[in-house]
Formats: C-alpha cells, sequence, structure tokens
C-alpha cells in the first residue's frame, strides 16, 4: 500500500471535522443573530417609553404653567390718557379704566395698539394692572330707560325704581339716534350706553288678531250694530263726501251698557270685518288690555300707553284704518280725584288725552272703549270730540232675546219630529221673562224706599241666554251617554235649564253688595240699597236660598 493510499482516510475525518465546525459556528452566528434582534426590540421599545415619558413630561409642565399663570381682570376702557412713541419705536400709552368701583390709569402693554381701544370696550388686565387685551364692548347689562337726551350728548336714564344716572354713549350705540322713552344697556360699572335696544313688544298688552266673530253672529242688536258701522265704516268707504262736507272720521265710540249684552263681540266682529276688508278697506284692529296697562312703577303706564298709539300711528301711516279697542275702560281712564283707587288717573287720563286729541295728528285711527260703569270714566274722556259716539247695549226684550237664542238653537240639532224650532224659542222666552211666582227671585230697595220685584227677566243677558241653551245641551247629552242614543232638546230640558239658571242667578244677587250690583247691572238706576229674598224663599243658616216653599 502506497503511501498516499495510507493518507487518505486521514483527510476525509478532517474534512468532516471542518463541516461540523462550520455549521457550529453557523449556529452560533444564528443564535447571536437573534439575541441581537431581541436586544434591538426590547431597545426601540425602551426609545418608545422614553419618548412617551419626555411627552407626557412636556405636558405636565405646560400644565403647571397653566396653574401658574396669574388671573386677568376684566374693566372697561374710559378713554386714552396719553400715547406717545419713542426714537425706538415704542408705544408708550396708558388709558383710564373702570374695574368695579375703581377708577384706573393703567398702561398699555407694547404689543397691544392704544389706538384700537375705544370707549366702552371691555378690556384685560395681568397682575401688573398692565392692558394685554382688547374685547368687544359687553352685550350684557343692566336695561334702562331714557329720560333725556343733552346737548353734548350725555344721556339721563332711569332704572324702573325711577332711580336716575348719567351716562355717555358708546360702542355700537355711537351714530344712533337716543330719544327719551328708548331702552338702552348700560355697562356693568354704569357709564356707557352700549347699545340701544328694539322697542319692547307688548304682546300681552296689545294683541294685533282677527277674531271669528262676525255681524252675522250678533242677535238682537241691530240697532247697535247699524251705528258702529256707520261709524266705522262711512269715513273710509266714502272719503269724498266726508271731505266735501269737511267732516271728519269719529275719534272714538264708546259702548257701554250692563255686562254680558255683546260690547266685546261688536267690537271683534269689527275687527273681523277690518280683516277682510268686507265694507271697508283692509284694516288693523289693536286689542288693549285695560287693566294690565296699570302699573306700580311711576310714568311706566303712560309710556305704554304712547308706545300703543305710536303703534296705531305706524299701523295707519299708509292709510289703513286702525282700531284702538279697549276694553273695561272704565279701570283705566276713571274720573280724576274721585279717590276710588291710588289717583294714577290724575296722570293717565291727561296721557290719554293728549294722544287721542294733542298736537299730533291721530289720522286714520279710530279708538273703540268697551264699559259696565260708564259713570266712572272722566268726562274729559267722554265729551264731544274725543268719544263722539256713544252706543248704548242694553239688555234684550223678548224679540231680541228671541233672536239671540236663535243663533244657538240651529236647525241641525237633535229635536223630536215635527217641532217648530222658532216656536221652542219662543217658548223657552216666554218662561224666561215670566213675571210669575216663580222667576220672582228677590225685592230691591231703592234710595227713596221702594221696594221692587225683581224678576229673572230683569237681569237677563245674551250672555245668560247663552248660558241657558248651554245647560240644557249638556242635559241632553248626558241623557244620550245614558241612553246610547241621541236624545232630543225638548221643552222639558230648556225648562230645567232656565230654573237651574234662576236659581244661580238668585243666589248670586242675594250675596251680591246691593250698591256695587245695582251699578254695574243698571238695575234701578244703581240706587238699590237693599235686596232681599223674594215672598216664600227661605234662607237656611248657611245662607244659601233654599226651594220656594
Amino acid at each position: 500500500m502506497s503511501d498516499d493510499e495510507a493518507a487518505a482516510p486521514r483527510t476525509t475525518v478532517s474534512h468532516s471535522d471542518s463541516a461540523d465546525a462550520l455549521a457550529a459556528r453557523d449556529r452560533a452566528l444564528d443564535e447571536l443573530a437573534q439575541a441581537n434582534d431581541q436586544l434591538m426590540a426590547k431597545n426601540h421599545a425602551l426609545a418608545a417609553a422614553l419618548t412617551r415619558a419626555s411627552k407626557e413630561l412636556t405636558k405636565a409642565k405646560s400644565q403647571i404653567g397653566q396653574f401658574a399663570q396669574p388671573p386677568l381682570s376684566f374693566a372697561t376702557m374710559v378713554e386714552v390718557e396719553s400715547c406717545s412713541t419713542d426714537e425706538f419705536g415704542v408705544q408708550h400709552a396708558s388709558v383710564e379704566v373702570v374695574s368695579g368701583a375703581r377708577r384706573l390709569i393703567v398702561p398699555v402693554a407694547t404689543t397691544l395698539n392704544a389706538s384700537r381701544l375705544n370707549p366702552g370696550d371691555t378690556v384685560l388686565l395681568n397682575e401688573n394692572m398692565v392692558v394685554v387685551h382688547r374685547r368687544d364692548a359687553d352685550r350684557l347689562g343692566t336695561v334702562l330707560q331714557v329720560k333725556q337726551v343733552f346737548a353734548d350728548g350725555r344721556v339721563l336714564v332711569a332704572d324702573a325704581g325711577g332711580a336716575s344716572q348719567v351716562v355717555r354713549q358708546a360702542g355700537a350705540s355711537l351714530g344712533t339716534a337716543v330719544q327719551a322713552g328708548d331702552r338702552v344697556l348700560v355697562d356693568p360699572a354704569g357709564r356707557f350706553v352700549l347699545d340701544v335696544l328694539p322697542p319692547e313688544e307688548q304682546a300681552d298688552l296689545v294683541l294685533e288678531e282677527t277674531p271669528e266673530v262676525t255681524f252675522a253672529d250678533i242677535g238682537g242688536l241691530d240697532g247697535q250694530i247699524e251705528r258702529i258701522r256707520d261709524a266705522v265704516e262711512m269715513p273710509f268707504l266714502h272719503r269724498r263726501l266726508y271731505h266735501r262736507y269737511h267732516l271728519s272720521a269719529p275719534k272714538g265710540i264708546l259702548l257701554y251698557g250692563p255686562p254680558g249684552n255683546g260690547k266685546t263681540m261688536i267690537a271683534k266682529a269689527v275687527a273681523h270685518a277690518l280683516a277682510e276688508g268686507s265694507g271697508v278697506a283692509s284694516g288693523v284692529f289693536l286689542s288693549v288690555k285695560g287693566p294690565e296697562l296699570l302699573n306700580k312703577y311711576v310714568g311706566e303706564s303712560e309710556r305704554l300707553i304712547r308706545l300703543i298709539f305710536r303703534r296705531a300711528r305706524e299701523r295707519a301711516a299708509d292709510g289703513r284704518p286702525v282700531i284702538v279697542f279697549i276694553d273695561e275702560m272704565d279701570s283705566l281712564l276713571r274720573t280724576r280725584g274721585s279717590g276710588v283707587s291710588s289717583d294714577m288717573e290724575t296722570t293717565i287720563v291727561p296721557q290719554f288725552l293728549s294722544e287721542l286729541d294733542g298736537v299730533e295728528r291721530l289720522d286714520n285711527v279710530m279708538v273703540i272703549g268697551a264699559s259696565n260703569r260708564v259713570d266712572m270714566i272722566d268726562p274729559a274722556v267722554l265729551r264731544p270730540g274725543r268719544l263722539d259716539v256713544k252706543i248704548r247695549v242694553d239688555r234684550p226684550g223678548e224679540a231680541q232675546a228671541c233672536q239671540i237664542v236663535r243663533h244657538y238653537l240651529t236647525d241641525d240639532l237633535p229635536f223630536e219630529p215635527g217641532v217648530d224650532v222658532s216656536a221652542l224659542v219662543a217658548v223657552l222666552v216666554h218662561d224666561l221673562y215670566a213675571h210669575g211666582e216663580h222667576r220672582h227671585m228677590a225685592d230691591i230697595l231703592d234710595d227713596s224706599g221702594v221696594w221692587s220685584p225683581l224678576y229673572l227677566g230683569d237681569v237677563a243677558s245674551g250672555a245668560m241666554l247663552k248660558n241657558i241653551v248651554d245647560r240644557a245641551k249638556t242635559m241632553a247629552i248626558k241623557a244620550s251617554i245614558d241612553s246610547g242614543e241621541d236624545v232630543a232638546l225638548t221643552v222639558e230640558l230648556l225648562a230645567a235649564a232656565v230654573n237651574d239658571e234662576c236659581r244661580e242667578t238668585r243666589d248670586a244677587v242675594l250675596d251680591a253688595d246691593p250698591v256695587q250690583w245695582s251699578r254695574i247691572n243698571g238695575i234701578a238706576g244703581g240706587r238699590v240699597v237693599r235686596i232681599r229674598p223674594a215672598a216664600g224663599y227661605v234662607v237656611d243658616t248657611d245662607g244659601i236660598t233654599a226651594d220656594r216653599v
């Protein structure tokens, strides 16, 4: 065997060992690479954690800086005290401000242009009392009423209690003409008029509406309706003839009489006619709630009256007729010096009269008043030239009552077959106006010592007639519920309704103050001094009148 052959096996072993070493080295390198990857991942996670920690630390520092920032104070700018610029272009300015009750002269930060600061502006002061920021004038404050405007631009204002102060115009109010009676917004410091507010809408005092009542819905008042239509419609339908005869439209109309007889319904019908333009040019109806005009603050009621007539003039400026309806006129325009109220009428009545026929013309405006107590209205209001037309709306007689009841007992209601509704109405009215013992409610004594019987028909009204019909309808509805079918309106149901109305009216009359009751209802000229139950009736211990014995 040669030397080469002997050496061959040793060479094979050496190569095998080398391969194993390489494999081990590769494995070691893989393990090192994996370990390196793990360390790199940990390093990235640590870097991300450090980044988040840095951000949180920065946020915490920012919050600490925010918490440590000193507060800023609000103040109202009054005027620039001084303003100059040095050779380096740096502004040196100071201004007068009001902060609470303190007047201060403070410097202005160089970052803020002092020329942009206007009286009335809201400014912010830092802890060193330096103006560092400007804001627009405050839109909130105290609402006051202008009493007088002086020639130098100052304004005298007053609150609801009458306390006055002098202020100046600033901010949004500059360039706006301020007049006595305007509502203005005053800054919290009470030095500037910041804004002129729009006129106060007295929606609860003046109602501009279109009622559904028409003249056709009113029964038994043909004469009164004709008179008021002549007074309201003719001046606008025949303007040429009125001008030709030098005749002016009446300024006012008074509807007076006992309550419940259609005064307000007539006014509503006038409003409906105006809104539709039926018979008269389309107009405006302003309904004024008289009692709500009374105000405890001095001068407030007079201001409301001026506002109402100002609105009427504005609506009538284009030639349209405007009706100002004042219900319960006696509550607003009482006789001056009567001592009945707190004597507010000593200023309210003159204000009303000056608006009605004062220096300022009141073209195309007509006042319609309604009252149950015409005797309480100031005579100056009632004289000719003011309330020219006076229409008494009295209690209905039997003929008028039949017309009224016929409006509520219509042919489409359930009646017994063959019943003449008009005859049924006549029977009801005849029963109500009967002077028999069953309708004798009480006896009244006037101031001359004369006793007179009082019957149900003596206090009948349109409202009572409607109430009687409604009572009968209610009885029929209850009977229909019990029987399961419509129950006809019969003479018996209507008679029962009249009996119930008579009983309740009698109780109310006996409980009323005789003098006031007679004046309001127009009984015996308002001269009743005593009321006693009719003979045949007894009053129990509770004071309730029992049925006839």
